[in-house]
């Protein structure tokens, strides 16, 4: 069943328990999150970044979709940052669409968001923004404190562009990490307090099990996980060439999906949403 985010997201702050938003780039990563979504009764959001082709993955996720129609899933647009792939995301059938905006001063974040939310809601298609800016880990030790979501302004901006989902910038980072994530949960705390809307958890790989599973507990409601997935694929690939000296590049492929489906099932355990559909 393919849903706006917002109601996937708001069931789950609701009952207490995250939700995986899974990054994809080509149709297999699809069905692969289909099929850990229908073995373990997950719901699950499809982050497509706008570098990937993003028709074809908007018809991939309708497609299984009917095939897997107990699957409970959102089609996020991931990191928009122009106003052309937003009507482009609209265009091409995605439930939902995150507006990243995030680098630009506070004045200018909410104008050009707004705009889009006022768009996306006429045709029930729900919108994610950024808050704060969450940065690269390659550069974390000097970027993180830079960014950091400010409460009072969390609640503004909430008010004013209409968001039905909010990405906080907490002391997380895209990617891999050069130091160790430093995550500020008493601002965590403090936005939850104030705000009325789901949060969003940008670079949640390697951000490590006991942070995350803390971040959901004290508010977190949607985990972007893209990296570790990628990884752990790149791994079952390579112990699979080491092991298997006959191996083709259907058998490696395969082994890379058994990896990255595995992270994912990781991920849905860890977040509790095991068997809520």
């Amino acid at each position: 069943m393919l849903l706006p985010m917002s109601d996937i997201l708001n069931k789950a702050e609701k009952e207490g328990y995250g939700v995986v938003a899974a990054d994809v780039f080509n149709v297999d990563t699809v069905l692969g999150i289909f099929q850990v979504a229908d073995e373990l009764k997950s719901p699950v959001i499809i982050n497509c970044p706008p570098r990937y082709d993003l028709e074809l993955i908007a018809q991939a996720i309708k497609f299984y979709s009917l095939r897997y129609p107990e699957v409970v899933v959102a089609s996020n647009l991931d990191h928009g940052l122009k106003f052309e792939t937003a009507v482009e995301a609209l265009k091409y059938g995605f439930t939902s669409i995150m507006v990243d905006r995030s680098q630009l001063p506070f004045e200018e974040n909410i104008k050009e968001t707004a705009e889009i939310a006022k768009i996306a809601h006429a045709v029930g298609v729900s919108v994610e923004a950024e808050l704060g800016h969450v940065g690269k880990g390659v550069s974390y030790d000097i970027d993180r404190d830079a960014g950091l979501t400010r409460v009072e302004e969390a609640v503004e901006y909430i008010n004013r562009t209409s968001v039905d989902c909010l990405a906080v910038a907490i002391g997380t980072a895209h990617g891999r990490y050069t130091g160790v994530p430093k995550i500020d949960f008493d601002r965590l705390v403090s936005i939850k307090e104030k705000v009325s809307i789901p949060l969003v958890l940008h670079g949640g790989s390697s951000t490590g099990d006991d942070n995350l599973k803390k971040a959901v507990k004290l508010g977190i409601t949607k985990v972007n996980i893209f990296t570790d997935l990628l990884i752990e694929g790149a791994k079952y690939i390579k112990d699979h060439i080491e092991k298997e000296k006959s191996s083709t590049m259907e058998s490696i492929y395969k082994e890379g999906m058994t990896g990255y489906k595995n992270m994912l099932k990781h991920y849905m355990y860890l977040f509790e949403s095991v068997n809520r559909i």
